[in-house]
């Protein structure tokens, strides 16, 4: 393996970080979206805070891919980029994708049958598998995107830079939260707008041109975080999601914490590449625990939400490490 640049191995103290936050969010979501309106207030206000506070972990990874992949000051060739990185989310996709949606087909139909995998594949490439594949479908696009993009940030000042990110904050996510707040839609489009466009492009842009304490960073994230805390606590008054300002500032807040901090684990560099297979898996888990044997941390009181985090984590990570060991998972998917 090679090492780990030392001035980038904080990225992967951020992605494991990123993975164990999507796999509290997923824990924490799981039990919202189906037992909601059973729950007491004060189960309300602790899930949904952890939801919101975890929203940023998928940001992150786009931040970390954006901040990898689009310096072009790093030799990567097209080719590499879709024969190696884009292949590599494109197989994923489909065999994952076709696997959970054959699973969702047998459930529904009370058993296997050999054409459900073709239905299966088929369901993958429209959209219908589980809903954690959403994110493959993005990232598959950004990487598209990606030699373009390369070109424009080499040939862009920072200034030009910096005034298109701005323009997609206010249209990706200021504008929209505008809406929500008034209810007043405005009718202006920006070609290059899109929130998961802004995370991908600002992990570059943070990581070459923002300098700043880690204790400022961090004091920010804590300013933001308690101020989702209240509002998801008591106000109530914001809807949150990946295009929230405050989950936008959220995950820049995190993101220049350490790179900022220059924080190191050598293990976390090490074992990076089982991130991805934690995610790809982990549902498994929370599915099986919470559709077939009916069980959430809900039964377990406030202690059930680290037990299922911890146990759908380890497990996820064991079943990544063992994906590792097989030479065509490892060499073309995970």
């Amino acid at each position: 393996m090679k090492k780990e640049n030392t001035s980038t191995a904080f990225l992967d103290v951020l992605r494991w970080s990123a993975t164990a936050m999507v796999v509290l969010l997923h824990v924490v979501s799981g039990v919202t979206a189906i037992l909601s309106a059973e729950m007491t207030p004060d189960q309300r206000a602790v899930y949904y805070t952890l939801k919101a506070l975890m929203t940023a972990g998928v940001p992150l990874f786009l931040m970390i891919s954006g901040a990898l992949l689009l310096n072009p000051e790093k030799e990567i060739s097209v080719k590499k980029i879709f024969t190696h990185y884009l292949r590599r989310i494109l197989l994923a996709l489909l065999l994952f994708g076709t696997i959970y949606a054959v699973i969702e087909l047998a459930v529904t139909e009370g058993g296997f049958s050999p054409d459900m995998l073709l239905q299966g594949f088929l369901n993958t490439l429209s959209g219908k598998s589980w809903a954690h594949i959403w994110y493959l479908y993005e990232l598959a696009g950004l990487y598209l995107a990606a030699p373009l993009l390369r070109i424009l940030i080499k040939n862009a000042s920072r200034k030009v830079l910096e005034y298109g990110l701005i323009l997609g904050f206010i249209f990706s996510s200021l504008i929209p939260f505008g809406e929500q707040l008034t209810g007043f839609n405005l009718n202006f489009t920006y070609p290059f707008s899109g929130i998961y466009l802004l995370y991908f492009v600002s992990g570059y842009y943070l990581l070459k041109y923002i300098k700043i304490t880690p204790r400022l960073s961090a004091a920010a994230a804590v300013v933001t975080a308690g101020f989702l805390i209240v509002d998801m606590g008591f106000l109530k008054i914001f809807r949150v999601s990946y295009d929230s300002p405050f989950i936008v500032l959220l995950s820049a807040c995190l993101f220049l914490t350490a790179s900022g901090s220059g924080v190191r684990v050598s293990w976390m560099s090490a074992h990076r590449n089982l991130c991805f297979g934690i995610y790809l898996v982990h549902p498994v888990f929370l599915n099986f625990f919470y559709k077939f044997l009916d069980t959430t941390p809900l039964d377990l009181g406030y202690g059930g939400i680290p037990l299922f985090w911890a146990g759908t984590f380890f497990c996820s990570c064991l079943v990544s490490w063992v994906m590792q060991k097989i030479s065509p998972l490892k060499k073309y998917v995970v």
